[in-house]
């Protein structure tokens, strides 16, 4: 023991004594720094390799390129000009009108003829009856039918507020029914949901992805510990899921869609690590209205002890009936294995008023996470389930409305229509040889493309006959969202489209006033840095 012990003393001692020897060739100075300066390299060098993690070495290398040519003097004014010219394109007179908007209260108040101000400004508005591609999905005129009944609704509890529980009964109780009979349609009851499904109504899909994100962050970093977050995406899941991860910080990592155009499950697995908090799938996705392989996608998150999140905003109030008229649906509910939390909009499917959609969870030990409590303000002990703290107890009185009035035989009727009308609208396009269909639409979106064609130069000229579609991307493509509104006129849509092809195949080119150049440009262009900024200009002058 005593011989070791020395061996190794006698070891340190020449040890230091040949450090030493060796380090008194250099200044005191340059040792003080050595250190410091190797620290601030291998920093750099680990932001530089997030960077590329992140982005890929592509994107860094060319945002890079771009951000040193824009220091060559002239240039960053020049592409700022150019932007600005885009910009100024695609707002399309906007700025004219709003020249001549109010800014300011007038003197005297216009009292009730305020009401035929407001009707001279909304005969203004493009016809959308029958012309839209989703945005309005009950059928009919907005004085009648069912939307009169949900507007009496509306009107009758627009005074609410279910902040205040105690003082609008009726409210809290349409909200919890709107849920519970939400909950019910998407295996809710089932013995494999748990029993236990719950949830809250929210302003829109929007704000219940953001709280199933919010819910699913803190739920993790209770239950694993997790502080720095990561989710994996499909890219043709919906862009709220950027929004929640600029909202609470999380990493977003995207992943592309398999040849069938689902969220491809090998890609996210191997993207799964020790920080993933939630994957997400669609049933459909907006883009293409295809199903996710959500059962696959269950299974991986229950494998990994991950959250999963399904996103029916479009098809929580289609699917279920699509599924009992016999239509080919597979799983997409609470009784999937893994699924953790889902977002369906009452007011798209549904047809409530603009404003309702349910965040649903599998249990109460994962909404918890969802809510805010707070014990240390001087106004009183605070506690809230969504983002908003008032609400608008009409949309919710007009959710219960809707829900109630159609029934079960409602909903199954109007399903077996908007399916019926989209089989007809694949049916035509593929008629057409110089359009194709995306992948294989699971429900009633009914996205198409050209390899012959400028896809972007037939939606402006279908556009010009007053149809509004959704432009999109990777692959650039059109599609439309089948609502009741077009169930009276499909054929007029398939006649026009037939015809906007006959045109841009015998006068290809972009016609004046079309959006088609920029559209095309912006999916070409590599620098995603410098769409971004156009977009966010655009925004910054529109609103």
């Amino acid at each position: 023991m005593d011989h070791s012990y020395s061996s190794f003393n006698s070891f340190v001692i020449r040890f230091r004594s040949s450090s030493n020897s060796f380090l008194s060739q250099f200044e005191p100075l340059a040792l003080l720094l050595a250190p410091v300066l190797t620290l601030l390299v291998a920093r750099v060098l680990q932001s530089v390799l997030s960077i590329i993690l992140d982005k890929g070495l592509k994107a860094t290398l060319l945002g890079l390129f771009m951000s040193s040519i824009k220091l060559v003097p002239g240039v960053k004014s020049y592409i700022d000009a150019e932007k600005q010219k885009v910009v100024d394109k695609l707002q399309s007179g906007s700025k004219f009108k709003r020249k001549h908007w109010r800014t300011e209260l007038p003197i005297t108040g216009l009292g009730v003829g305020v009401i035929e101000e407001m009707k001279d400004e909304k005969s203004k508005d493009a016809d959308w009856q029958g012309k839209c591609s989703g945005a309005v999905y009950i059928g009919g005129s907005e004085s009648e039918g069912h939307f009169s009944l949900i507007n009496e609704a509306c009107s009758m509890f627009a005074h609410t507020n279910p902040l205040h529980l105690d003082v609008f009964q009726s409210v809290a109780r349409f909200e919890a029914e709107v849920v519970a009979m939400t909950a019910d349609l998407l295996g809710g009851k089932e013995k494999a949901s748990g029993g236990q499904v719950c949830g809250n109504m929210t302003s829109g899909g929007t704000e219940s992805i953001l709280l199933a994100v919010k819910t699913s962050r803190d739920y993790m970093k209770m239950k694993k510990g997790i502080t720095r977050p990561e989710m994996i995406i499909a890219e043709s899941a919906h862009s709220a899921y950027d929004k929640a991860a600029q909202y609470f910080n999380i990493k977003l990592r995207r992943v592309p869609v398999n040849k069938e155009f689902q969220a491809d499950v090998k890609a996210i697995r191997q993207h799964i690590n020790r920080n993933t908090i939630l994957i997400v799938g669609s049933a459909p996705g907006f883009p293409h209205g295809i199903i996710d392989p959500i059962e696959e996608l269950g299974n991986l998150a229950y494998s990994y002890g991950i959250c999963f999140h399904v996103d029916l905003c479009l098809g929580g109030f289609v699917l279920p009936f699509a599924r009992k008229l016999g239509y080919p649906i597979p799983s997409f509910d609470f009784t999937v294995m893994g699924v953790t939390s889902i977002s369906v909009d009452v007011h798209k499917y549904g047809l409530a008023p603009k404003g309702t959609s349910v965040v649903l969870y599998r249990n109460h030990d994962i909404r918890k996470h969802q809510f805010v409590a707070v014990t240390e303000w001087s106004g009183g002990l605070y506690v809230s389930p969504t983002v908003a703290g008032s609400r608008p107890g009409g949309l919710i009185a007009g959710a219960w409305a809707a829900m109630m009035s159609l029934g079960q035989e409602g909903y199954l009727d109007n399903t077996r229509k908007i399916m019926e009308v989209s089989k007809m609208i694949q049916k035509g396009i593929k008629e057409i040889p110089e359009l194709f269909i995306i992948g294989k639409p699971d429900m009633t979106i009914v996205a198409f493309g050209s390899a012959v064609l400028d896809i972007f130069e037939v939606n402006d000229i279908i556009s010009f006959k007053g149809w509004h579609l959704n432009a999109l991307q990777r692959p650039n493509s059109i599609h439309i969202c089948v609502t009741l509104q077009h169930v009276p006129v499909v054929d007029a849509f398939l006649l026009d489209l037939r015809e906007a092809v006959q045109t841009v195949k015998e006068n290809p080119g972009p016609i004046n006033g079309g959006l088609a150049p920029i559209y095309g440009a912006a999916g070409r262009m590599p620098d995603r840095g410098m769409v971004q900024e156009l977009l966010v200009n655009y925004m910054d002058g529109t609103c």
